[in-house]
């Protein structure tokens, strides 16, 4: 087979659920059964950095629900457009801070999506408890029919209490008391929202909302760890309160773990150790050759062919070691890294059956340089300035791979631009970049034979902790599009 006969999906597991839904059929590797513990478990959160596969997971799970007689019913609440400049407008109090903030919010938002699919893709009508909410909801200005960004705005108006005299009306009805503030309203609306759900019939189906492209948020600066502290928070009580229930419903939040690491609530520990599951590859190299293999198999190849594919494609060695470990130390050991080499070699030698090593090592130049430096880039967005991140790709070429130390990296960023660096903004990214894997450590220790040196990476090493005093390392993986001669 040419390399352009070979089926590698795409870089975006949603293109590819769209685009090529038989990967998630045929070529979909979860040897830790997480699926299942997703759907079926009380793991709610799964986390990863990014690009190791959280939206594939998302994309079985919808790959499922749509199999014959399957009983799961899969809708993705996808946050990549969300308005979170106007969802924060609907904070309960200012004197109000942490996860309890937007909570309530939460709730109102994750509980109409659900209704939403009970009346309109289970046909839900007939429930005497659901009608009562589609009358209340009614009188409060919402619509099942409505896509959430029209649903964030009539949110934000209940607040500043626009157009709510019908509800305001039937409230003090019932209670004998007119609501004085937006949390009374949305609070009464959630109550009966969960207490509605105990009178559903699913009949054995399985309702999973998935809610994924939270990256978003890193566009937005203000209240953004509230906002998502609060989601965590809402989601952990709303399965909760399912759970008792005992009702097939249940909320399931992709996440990245460097998104998770900026919030500092207290509570939000426990919720992370109950109901987390943590998506890395550090350690399971067989598992990310079973996803190459399975990728070959896709395009045709038998088992058996499809484990001998990679050493009929590349050189059995590169510089002392077998081609697969040489190409993975270009890597983060993250799928999307060895399937976009992978797709390297298609775009750059399309009509090659095998490639040489200098043809290898024109391919790792390529993917250095068009996706690993820019991967990079894009995985600071949002947590570093962007003037920082603009000039990395010149300091470390000016470092040439060699071993640096904080005073060396401070010096290189101040002579690029002296008026956007000090000595916290480098520390910060440096943390960055050290918890992400695209900078490790050369770590020096005495002992009695002389001076140990070894060089860690938290990709490999994920409970390693970056140390200032140390001297710092860049990833192989850069050295090649930078240019760097080693």
């Amino acid at each position: 087979m040419q390399l352009k006969d070979y089926e590698f999906g795409f870089a975006d597991a949603t293109k590819e659920y769209v685009r090529k839904p038989e990967i998630f059929k045929d070529a979909f590797c979860d040897t830790r059964n997480f699926v299942e513990k997703l759907i079926s478990g009380y793991d709610f959160l799964l986390i990863g950095r990014k690009g190791v596969g959280k939206s594939a997971f998302s994309a079985k799970i919808q790959s499922l629900s749509l199999e014959s007689n399957s009983k799961i019913v899969a809708q993705v609440l996808n946050l990549s457009d969300f308005e979170f400049s106007t969802f924060a407008k609907t904070g309960i109090d200012n004197n109000v801070s942490g996860t309890q903030k937007y909570k309530s919010s939460w709730d109102f938002i994750m509980l109409l999506t659900i209704y939403k699919i009970l009346f309109n893709k289970l046909e839900m009508i007939e429930s005497d408890s659901v009608n009562d909410i589609l009358d209340l909801l009614d009188k409060a200005g919402f619509s099942l029919e409505n896509e959430y960004k029209s649903d964030i705005v009539r949110l934000t108006k209940v607040k500043l209490g626009a157009g709510i005299m019908h509800f305001d009306a039937e409230f003090e009805k019932k209670y004998n008391t007119a609501p004085s503030n937006y949390l009374e309203r949305v609070s009464v609306i959630t109550e009966k929202m969960i207490l509605g759900l105990k009178d559903t019939y699913l009949n054995e189906r399985q309702v999973i909302v998935i809610i994924d492209g939270l990256d978003d948020i890193l566009r937005y600066k203000k209240n953004r760890a509230e906002i998502i502290s609060s989601l965590i928070r809402s989601v952990d009580y709303l399965n909760y309160k399912i759970t008792q229930y005992k009702k097939k419903i249940k909320i399931v939040l992709l996440i990245r773990e460097d998104i998770i690491a900026m919030l500092n609530d207290p509570d939000l520990n426990k919720i992370i150790q109950d109901g987390a599951l943590i998506l890395n590859w550090n350690n399971r190299l067989d598992e990310l050759k079973k996803i190459v293999e399975l990728r070959f198999q896709l395009s045709g190849l038998t088992e058996q062919e499809s484990i001998r594919c990679w050493d009929k494609i590349f050189p059995p060695k590169i510089r002392g070691k077998s081609s697969w470990m040489h190409v993975m130390d270009h890597t983060l050991y993250k799928p999307r890294d060895i399937l976009q080499f992978l797709k390297y070699c298609q775009m750059e030698y399309p009509d090659k059956e095998k490639l040489t090593l200098s043809e290898t090592q024109s391919v790792l130049k390529v993917y250095s340089n068009k996706y690993f430096i820019e991967e990079m880039k894009n995985e600071l967005s949002g947590f570093i300035d962007e003037e920082l991140i603009y000039m990395i790709p010149t300091v470390f070429r000016r470092l040439g791979g060699r071993a640096f130390d904080l005073r060396e990296i401070i010096r290189l960023f101040d002579e690029q631009c002296s008026k956007c660096v000090s000595e916290d903004s480098i520390k910060t990214l440096l943390l960055y970049l050290f918890d992400a894997g695209y900078i490790g450590q050369l770590l020096s220790s005495a002992n009695k034979n002389g001076i140990k040196r070894s060089v860690i990476f938290k990709y490999r090493n994920p409970t390693a902790r970056i140390d200032y005093y140390q001297k710092f390392i860049t990833h192989q993986g850069l050295h090649s599009g930078l240019g760097v001669r080693l």
